[in-house]
């Protein structure tokens, strides 16, 4: 992508991008819509760049995103009526991928669930509501870990169009922890943007992840008023 766009006038402001692994592998339209770019300067290959786009993926609009594979190699550029033609073809619903429904229970691995009840950590109503669900297998052990469930949410991610299934009434009885402590915040896991510590790759240290620790915001304010002193 760096090496493509630093050939063009604008840098590429404005021009349509593709990269042909998401071309070839959906029939809805992929594309990129180059807001800004500029080179990274500590890479001596010159491949690597930090870009910003608009993006299009299957048909839908995914807002402005950093782009982070700019160095992969195929990125194509579109010539200015290939863009303007899959930008309209964007806007047909009928090339618009659509939501793919998913359950978000699942059974309880037998030996967990067994251990929980041993342990005394599942209610006494779980249990019961768990009793209840036929066992496929007539034994003892079967029946003890048969009918609990695990709420398993699904990740943030913009591009699997997923969307979770709220469980019934009679499902949301069986599982554990509890439905109502778990689903307090969604059924969707959201990326944590409130987080102290981070790790990073820094292109001068390849295979190596360096830890980044943040200064509290008080730790902070004391620091800028010994200043102002």
């Amino acid at each position: 992508l760096s090496e493509i766009s630093r050939n063009l006038k604008s840098r590429g402001i404005g021009r349509v991008f593709v990269k042909e692994s998401e071309t070839k592998t959906y029939s809805e339209p992929c594309f990129y819509v180059m807001k800004k770019i500029e080179p990274l300067m500590s890479d001596e290959s010159g491949v690597r760049c930090r870009a910003f786009a608009e993006r299009v993926f299957r048909g839908r609009h995914l807002g402005l995103v950093h782009i982070s594979k700019s160095y992969e190699p195929d990125w194509r550029l579109l010539s200015i009526e290939e863009g303007r033609r899959l930008q309209e073809s964007a806007s047909q619903m009928t090339n618009v991928v659509q939501d793919n429904k998913v359950p978000c229970v699942a059974a309880m691995p037998p030996l967990l669930a067994v251990k929980l009840q041993r342990l005394g950590k599942i209610p006494p109503s779980v249990v019961e509501a768990a009793r209840k669900v036929e066992c496929p297998v007539n034994s003892a052990s079967a029946k003890e870990a048969n009918g609990f469930l695990l709420l398993t949410k699904h990740f943030d991610d913009p591009t699997i169009f997923q969307v979770p299934i709220e469980p019934t009434t009679e499902e949301k009885s069986r599982i554990f922890p509890s439905y109502e402590v778990q689903a307090a915040d969604g059924l969707i896991l959201k990326k944590k943007t409130d987080k102290n510590i981070y790790y990073i790759r820094r292109s001068d240290t390849p295979g190596l992840r360096w830890r980044v620790e943040l200064a509290q915001k008080d730790i902070e304010d004391e620091l800028l008023q010994d200043a102002d002193h």
